[in-house]
């Protein structure tokens, strides 16, 4: 998968719609907390009871799996933070930073569009970081399905963010391989869940009530170690082209 694969496009929940898919899947959690207290398949760490929310938008109906961290909690959670107003910049910034190894990747993207002007180094450090560790996340779903989540949290850094990449293009090789050498790309420990979860499979099974354990949507911990090389090599070679393509644009 190439690491600039894929173009934006703004997504928008409206306010309310965002508020009551938060709502949906507190109570979702509440509600499956209580029922996996007495459920022998509790003991898997993984096992994940998704369910379907529905948003009516623009007439038309979107349909999120919710559930333990699930995409739909996720993107609601963001969308409720996208409206704090500018003037909190700073603040959302240093938290989300602070907390980018507990955090699904995708906060990462909020932070780069809060960044891009403040602090564009930061902007650009917090997209391709988070980039890289939507494409982890999604790699170590069983379902391949998953892989589009990472252009679809994508889209959540803006476009102005590309901007600045285009603008900055020759730090972005350095960027790419001091990630894989300090090892900061997987050093995530958010589930792979809220990844997963985008997942066609995981889709289904929300619609048909059914519940998951871990081996039907994440790979086995044991194959882990070489999706972080498939994915390292994967930026180091993104990294080497990017050089490239800066030194020959300078040659000119």
């Amino acid at each position: 998968m190439r690491f600039f694969n894929g173009q934006l496009k703004a997504l928008a929940l409206a306010g309310s719609a965002v508020i009551g898919l938060a709502g949906a899947s507190a109570a979702l959690a509440q509600d499956a907390g209580s029922a996996a207290a007495s459920d022998p398949s509790s003991v898997d760490p993984n096992y994940r009871t998704p369910a379907i929310f529905v948003v009516e938008q623009e007439g038309a109906e979107a349909h999120f799996v919710i559930g333990e961290g699930a995409w739909g909690d996720v993107i609601a959670t963001l969308g409720v933070l996208r409206e704090s107003p500018r003037e909190n910049d700073a603040a959302i910034i240093q938290q989300l930073w602070g907390a980018r190894d507990e955090n699904p990747p995708v906060f990462l993207f909020e932070v780069a569009r809060r960044a891009v002007e403040s602090q564009p180094e930061l902007a650009l450090e917090a997209y391709l970081l988070g980039r890289i560790r939507a494409i982890y996340d999604a790699q170590r779903c069983v379902d391949s399905s998953a892989l589009g989540v990472v252009n679809a949290s994508t889209q959540y850094a803006g476009e102005d963010v590309l901007d600045l990449m285009a603008e900055r293009l020759a730090s972005v090789p350095g960027l790419l391989e001091s990630f894989i050498a300090t090892d900061s790309a997987f050093t995530g420990q958010a589930s792979p869940w809220w990844a997963c979860s985008f997942s066609d499979s995981v889709y289904f099974a929300a619609v048909n009530e059914a519940p998951l354990t871990g081996p039907e949507w994440l790979k086995v911990e044991a194959n882990w170690p070489s999706i972080r090389a498939d994915v390292a090599e994967n930026v180091q070679a993104n990294a080497t082209l990017v050089r490239a393509a800066v030194e020959n644009a300078a040659a000119e």
